[in-house]
């Protein structure tokens, strides 16, 4: 049975793309061209663009490698194959949106105005003014089980440009009885090895899932760091050549990085960057009040001392690290840094 079949039962099957591709299968290329035009002109006074606050989610690169620590808190939520949209209720109305567009009856993004116009009642008052995001289901390359479909699946809230924590989202997700995206893993971040398990899986029991996002709760909302990142599965990517190219993750690459990392860690320690500054302050480059020096104006003054310090006593293992041993060792040398200002 095709696909058309299995979601004739579903409620918002008239508002699906599967079902007008294959109401005009029997058009000719000339008929197409031509319904898609009357259609295009039909919409158009119902087009109303607009600018989408939501973050463009970035595929994982190597800069990002360092903005996850072993002291954040993560969430790895399934990256749902869908449209992503958002309602905003108000007392007796709502306003719902896709990525770029306010939504209306012609405009609906494939039915899902009508959804929100069927459940967006249930919203309760303490939660009124807030974009409630997620994915709306509908069909497009990862095929999911047919009564998975015609459902808004939340993954975020925004409240004054700011994304709330997942503890607090998947609250609003209970108390409006919403779908909350599943959710493989929340805890401290172990390691990017750890997160690349889940790529691939998925708990709407499809075939396969498309990908992750990877939320760090302890960053959310800092101007400095990119807290939310995506990874997407290379099978996926392979499968789907007409989309446009999807940046996968090298495995043994971010293998090689963590073992990297751990060297540096295992020289880049809390005493000696402790010794450091103590050295420093004696010898008047740091004042006594040091802690109350901005993190970066500390960092710039210590680290060449940390970096030359570990070179003298620890030259084996920064050779081993090699060219990369300079990030690592800033990168380490800023968190502790921020530590010690934590314990003043």
């Amino acid at each position: 049975m095709n696909l058309y079949e299995k979601l004739k039962g579903n409620k918002y099957f008239d508002f699906f793309e599967v079902k007008k591709q294959h109401d005009r299968e029997a058009l000719s290329e000339k008929e197409l061209l031509q319904e898609f035009i009357k259609e295009k002109e039909e919409l158009r006074p119902y087009l109303f663009k607009y600018e989408n606050p939501f973050m463009n989610i970035p595929n994982f690169e190597d800069k990002f490698f360092h903005m996850f620590s072993k002291e954040d808190e993560i969430v790895v939520q399934e990256k749902i194959d869908g449209s992503n949209a958002h309602i905003n209720v108000s007392d007796h109305s709502f306003k719902c949106y896709s990525s770029s567009c306010i939504l209306n009856e012609k405009h609906h993004l494939q039915g899902f105005w009508y959804w929100c116009n069927d459940h967006y009642s249930q919203v309760p008052d303490q939660y009124y003014g807030l974009d409630i995001y997620g994915e709306w289901l509908v069909p497009h390359h990862c095929e999911y089980p047919t009564d998975r479909y015609g459902e808004f699946y939340v993954f975020d809230v925004m409240q004054n440009g700011e994304y709330w924590l997942q503890d607090k989202v998947e609250l609003l997700a209970k108390n409006c009885d919403f779908a909350y995206a599943p959710t493989f893993y929340r805890g401290t971040f172990k390691s990017w090895k750890h997160i690349m398990s889940f790529v691939g899986q998925t708990k709407l029991n499809g075939k396969r899932g498309e990908g992750v996002v990877v939320k760090n709760q302890s960053t959310l909302n800092c101007n400095r760091k990119q807290f939310y990142v995506k990874i997407v599965d290379i099978e996926f990517q392979e499968t789907n050549k007409s989309r446009q190219v999807i940046k996968t993750v090298n495995v043994d690459k971010i293998l090689k990085m963590e073992e990297e990392l751990l060297l540096a860690e295992s020289v880049v320690t809390l005493p000696r960057v402790r010794k450091i500054i103590l050295k420093l302050v004696d010898s008047s480059e740091l004042p006594s009040n040091w802690e109350r020096l901005d993190d970066i104006s500390l960092l710039r003054t210590i680290k060449p001392h940390i970096y030359r310090d570990c070179i003298k006593e620890d030259k084996e293992v920064i050779d081993k690290i090699g060219n990369k041993f300079g990030k690592y060792c800033n990168d380490i040398t800023l968190k502790l840094i921020q530590f010690l200002k934590g314990r003043q």
